[in-house]
């Protein structure tokens, strides 16, 4: 592993995003270093102020992922406060960040770099299939070919880590886990099953639900009539409904 702890704590927590490189980036790094023990927490994608939620804690390792420092610069300097741990790796804007030898952080704020491709150059690309995922899902589509082409796999295989990739991020899309077809941190719990992201894309039956789920939203979101367009922009209205918010991002990206 690319870092070590420095004391003996008291318990582990796993604090990620919600989307799919959150998912595939801690993913990758419990493939290389399991840790069974560790509470996961995280939520929709948008839920991004993760570390106020670890109250009262002391001595413990602490993993984040794909989640701003720059929003969670309180809580997590209370938490190094209190000897805790912290292993931090993300690719947002980080603002002023702690000086703490407790703190141990890998950010890379690149416009072409997710949290999952941060992981694998920190893991020297031993799961770099699940990078490719994260990087798919985060709309990296070119730094995800590149990679894919590297390790030499076919159109097919590229095609079926993408699909991966958007769906685990379409997923993470709602005001609240109501609005999910599963919680982030279930579904993360069955990508755990798979070393192997092709095996998952053939065996899960979470992915299947998700891959019902996104067509229905999509046909949904394409037979929105054009509100309003202004040159090469166009704007469209969805009614207040789970299926608009959980297609918003992918039809964003579309």
């Amino acid at each position: 592993m690319p870092f070590s702890w420095k004391r003996s704590v008291t318990a582990r927590y796993d604090v990620f995003n919600g989307d799919a490189d959150g998912i595939c980036s801690l993913h990758q790094l419990r493939l290389a270093a399991p840790a069974p023990e560790a509470q996961l927490i995280t939520g929709v994608k948008r839920d991004i102020c993760l570390l106020s939620r670890i109250q009262d804690v002391r001595s413990s390792r602490i993993t984040v992922l794909d989640v701003s420092m720059h929003s969670n610069r309180e809580p997590l300097q209370r938490l190094l406060d209190a000897e805790n741990e912290v292993v931090y790796i993300d690719h947002h804007f980080a603002g002023d960040m702690p000086d703490s030898p407790r703190l141990t952080h890998h950010i890379d704020p690149a416009p072409n770099r997710c949290t999952s491709l941060i992981v694998d150059r920190l893991l020297n690309g031993r799961f770099s299939p699940w990078a490719i995922c994260g990087a798919f899902g985060d709309n990296l589509h070119a730094e995800a070919t590149a990679a894919a082409s590297r390790l030499s796999l076919t159109e097919g295989e590229t095609g079926k880590l993408r699909e991966i990739g958007e769906l685990l991020n379409y997923n993470g899309y709602g005001a609240d886990l109501q609005d999910l077809y599963f919680p982030p941190a279930n579904l993360y719990c069955d990508v755990q099953e798979y070393a192997n992201p092709l095996d998952f894309h053939r065996q899960s039956g979470y992915l299947k639900t998700l891959r019902l789920g996104f067509d229905n939203d999509m046909s949904l979101a394409l037979s929105q009539p054009l509100f309003a367009s202004n040159g090469s922009n166009s704007i469209f209205r969805f009614p207040d409904s789970p299926w608009a918010r959980r297609v918003s991002g992918v039809f964003a990206n579309l």
